[in-house]
């Protein structure tokens, strides 16, 4: 699809597709550490009553007795979170992010989480706007059979510095297991759109030097 191709041309769109997935595979890393720990997700009590008859808490609770479930779950967060800050394995983490933000989002549309469907229904879409992004390397999955080449380039949507953006990736992948299960929200949140923005200026920064060496 040429039109995938040259959106992937343009940095604009190549520096927000790197930074979703840094939002993504941040996020859930960052409530995912807590479920492979063991931990609960909420405090018993803390929910109230939806109409659907059960207490959310209730559910989280029993979600949390399943014990290896639960873990499993968790670390399906971890795992999936990591490959996409890593942007050399990001399609691997869009496609294993699939089922869990699916899940995620028909769990508090079923629950009647008040707002909340509408953060995940979000979730769902930028994981399905990354797996169109990364079309071309799935196109042979989805069209087997079709005498077509294909040539994958890590280098293609990474600006052309794949190990720079991957170093940030675990910067902020790191620190968002640092912080665990919904401990301390706002901390972990600016300490990563500061991580985000000083790596974004030094990028620029790089950039602006390398042209102006270029032009003299």
């Amino acid at each position: 699809m040429t039109w995938i191709d040259s959106l992937r041309k343009k940095t604009g769109l190549s520096l927000f597709v790197i930074y979703l997935r840094y939002l993504i595979g941040g996020a859930y890393a960052f409530s995912g550490l807590g479920k492979a720990m063991g931990e609960r997700f909420i405090q018993v009590g803390s929910m109230q009553i939806p109409p659907t008859g059960m207490t959310l808490d209730v559910f989280f609770e029993t979600l949390y007795r399943t014990g290896l479930w639960w873990q499993f779950l968790g670390w399906g967060q971890l795992v999936a979170g990591f490959l996409l800050v890593t942007q050399r394995w990001s399609t691997l983490g869009a496609v294993a992010f699939l089922p869990i933000s699916l899940n995620i989002f028909l769990i508090t549309l079923s629950m009647n989480f008040h707002g909340t469907p509408l953060i995940t229904g979000l979730m769902v879409l930028a994981n399905l706007g990354l797996l169109g992004w990364d079309y071309p390397k799935l196109s042979p999955l989805l069209r087997p059979n079709q005498d077509t080449s294909l040539s994958v380039h890590w280098r293609a949507d990474q600006l052309g510095h794949p190990h720079y953006w991957a170093g940030l990736g675990l910067v902020i992948f790191f620190t968002s297991i640092s912080f665990g299960n919904r401990s301390n929200l706002p901390l972990w949140f600016i300490l990563c759109f500061v991580e985000g923005l000083v790596g974004w200026l030094g990028w620029w920064f790089f950039k602006r030097t390398k042209a102006t060496d270029e032009r003299r």
